[in-house]
């Protein structure tokens, strides 16, 4: 079984495994919450040349002039660890700009929910990115630029396929009439070689702007 194999394994799998480590005495829980639970979210982004940890810690970014457009549909778990909720989410992204293909990330999200009873939430989510093509910005030859004094010494080599990472704040909460809104970093990683070689590390940052409304209010 190749690396990709296993990736999609962990990724739609383990909600099977999650549901039967449940407790016998709470065994009229189901692993999705009622059917009214679903999120609409619609997100803008735009390319940060910038790693993600810098983003992050220091709020250092280099903007190139590539967006993304993206609706995701989540769902809360009927599953909780400690302060941590759980949701699943697929989203599908279009490129524009530089990049002109499309993207379908599938991951699972831990979040915490309302901290100090404040309507402010943060979330990690964890998963798959699958692009329709190799993304160009993903990609480097080894170049220099002598009027910018740019140099990019090794090559990098992205792929298709890449683990999906993404850092959310979000602010709101789930009852309001009004949508709940949220700063993202939505990541595409090679994770230290596991999916590209990994030095110089391939991927992707987009700092990402967008708002969240619960379906069942929008579909009565």
């Amino acid at each position: 079984m190749n690396k990709f194999e296993i990736t999609f394994l962990l990724i739609f799998v383990s909600p099977i495994f999650l549901s039967l480590a449940k407790d016998t005495k709470n065994s009229e829980k189901v692993f999705f919450e009622d059917k009214k639970s679903w999120d609409l979210s619609l997100y803008y982004g735009i390319y940060s040349e910038t790693d993600l940890l810098p983003i992050l810690l220091r709020q250092d970014t280099n903007y190139k002039k590539s967006y993304i457009y993206a609706v995701s549909l989540s769902k809360p778990l009927d599953y909780k660890w400690r302060f941590l909720n759980f949701e699943f989410e697929s989203n599908l992204v279009k490129h524009d700009g530089i990049m002109k293909h499309w993207e379908w990330n599938n991951f699972y999200i831990a979040k915490i929910n309302e901290v100090f009873a404040l309507p402010l939430s943060f979330s990690l989510g964890e998963g798959l990115s699958i692009a329709s093509q190799n993304p160009k910005l993903e990609n480097k030859d080894v170049f220099f630029n002598p009027l910018t004094l740019e140099f990019q010494r090794d090559s990098i080599q992205s792929r298709n396929i890449l683990n999906y990472v993404m850092v959310e704040m979000e602010v709101g909460k789930r009852d309001w009439d009004l949508p709940r809104m949220f700063l993202r970093i939505h990541h595409r990683s090679g994770v230290f070689g596991f999916y590209c070689p990994p030095d110089p590390a391939c991927g992707s940052n987009f700092v990402s702007y967008g708002i969240r409304y619960p379906l069942d209010k929008l579909i009565p």
